[in-house]
């Protein structure tokens, strides 16, 4: 050993993150990887299984080499990547307590809940499942980590392939990666070679480096590296045609000029804190209106499984002594796209291939209206039960479909129904919110920005060539 190599990254998380123990935290389902400081990590053994998987891509033997196999051990040494603090200096093993309920970032993430999703399971129709609602920990948006890998500069095999696989949108860390969580960017790297050959002083300069807490001085080279596999299947900008509401949130939204008899609001726009970084200090945005990825892979779901029953010629007349099993179940067709969970056989699940990031809203302003509550039965108003909502005006966003590219044949059925679901959602037929009900969520096609859907990717995979 002569050469090692050693590359810090920074890391910064574009939409919430949820790494999880497996275990149950208080009144809810899951409960967060932490270190010894009660802090939130990623472990090195969740980096390694990402970047393993995505490594696939490369060939054979230089996967072999970098991440190992049966035979022998691998290359690549990668550390935890551990939380940044308020200041973004990376946390040291051991931290006193004081100093964590002082700094605005660490006294959020040590937090038991520092903020959770509240998630439902839908079935086919669209509507939710009994017993179908759980509740998601995650941390919020703009946490950064640091971490470190090194390996021996013995080999033929070049790193640039390596590390061009953190440009790919599967580098995601936690669950839900395909419905918007867990997304990462590199936003700072640095990569150093030593000489340790008869140069003590290589050796003591590689402690100091490795053990320094400062970040990578110099911006990330990693996102300048080639990457050829694009995934990107749509782009697909919308704007709410009137007053638009998405889920249910905690806050009202806008500035005090907009927010009127604010104790009168009971039903708001969904909205998630977040941190944003300037000259390396974090700042806190307490509500920041986004439209979830599970909730825009959900309700294309719903309409891919409409467009393909109308193309497989499956009609309901056909299924009238069916089971309720049958009615409130996707075609099986569908699961390469939007994946499968089987409760009795975990063999038999199966991850999408479609994957849908998390939507911020970009709005001018927001309108409270005002509702009376109406009696189910006799169709009149209910006396003293009154209730306003707010609702964003007009707001703007932009879907980003992704394609899990592979070499199975898409289904001409279902090819063409995620197509028409597509160009139902830019003629204004596919409403993409809440109330659609009462016409909250109609959207269409944004005449400001360019509509792309790559159809040439799907052709190529409907013919098995992908």
């Amino acid at each position: 050993m002569s050469l090692m190599n050693v590359a810090k990254l920074v890391l910064e998380t574009q939409s919430p993150m949820a790494i999880t123990t497996g275990d149950r935290e208080t009144s809810f389902d899951s409960a967060l990887v932490r270190d010894i400081n009660g802090l939130p990590i990623i472990p090195a053994t969740a980096i390694a299984g990402v970047w393993g998987q995505l490594a696939l891509q490369l060939p054979h033997d230089e996967k072999s080499y970098w991440f190992g196999s049966g035979e022998k051990s691998a290359v690549l040494s990668i550390s935890n990547a551990v939380i940044h603090d308020q200041n973004n200096h990376p946390v040291v093993p051991f931290i006193a307590p004081e100093i964590i309920g002082n700094d605005s970032v660490l006294s959020v993430c040590a937090l038991a809940r520092p903020y959770h999703r509240e998630r439902v399971s839908i079935n086919d129709r669209g509507v939710a499942k009994d017993t179908g609602k759980f509740d998601q920990i995650v941390l919020p948006k703009g946490v950064r980590f640091s971490l470190t890998i090194h390996w021996e500069n013995n080999s033929e095999f070049d790193h640039t392939a390596l590390f061009a696989l953190w440009n790919d949108r599967q580098m995601a860390f936690g669950s839900s990666t395909r419905n918007g969580l867990g997304q990462i960017k590199v936003i700072a790297s640095e990569i150093k070679t030593f000489n340790l050959e008869n140069t003590p002083e290589q050796a003591e300069q590689l402690q100091r480096y490795v053990f320094d807490r400062n970040v990578p001085t110099q911006s990330n080279t990693i996102a300048l590296l080639a990457h050829n596999h694009t995934r990107l299947l749509a782009s697909l900008p919308l704007q709410a045609l009137d007053n638009w509401r998405c889920g249910s949130g905690s806050e009202l939204i806008g500035s005090a000029s907009d927010v009127t008899q604010e104790y009168n609001v009971a039903i708001k726009t969904y909205s998630e804190p977040s941190w944003i970084w300037k000259n390396h200090q974090a700042k806190w945005v307490s509500a920041t209106p986004v439209l979830c990825g599970s909730s825009i892979k959900g309700i294309l779901a719903h309409r891919v499984a409409y467009h393909y029953r109308k193309h497989a010629e499956i009609w309901a007349e056909t299924m009238a002594n069916d089971n309720h099993a049958a009615w409130s179940s996707k075609p099986t067709a569908l699961h390469a796209l939007f994946g499968y969970a089987d409760e009795t056989d975990h063999d038999a699940s199966l991850a999408g291939m479609l994957m849908v990031d998390d939507c911020p809203l970009h709005y001018e302003h927001t309108v409270i209206r005002h509702h009376n509550c109406i009696d189910r039965f006799t169709g009149g108003v209910r006396e003293g039960a009154l209730f306003s909502e707010q609702l964003l005006y007009q707001p703007r966003f932009t879907i980003n479909v992704w394609l899990k590219a592979q070499r199975e044949s898409l289904d001409t059925h279902l090819y063409q129904a995620l197509l028409d679901t597509l160009a139902d959602l830019k003629n204004g037929l596919l409403p993409m919110g809440a109330g659609s009900g009462r016409g909250n969520s109609v959207v269409m096609a944004d005449p400001t920005g360019q509509w792309q859907v790559d159809e040439q990717m799907l052709s190529v995979m409907n013919e098995g060539e992908a």
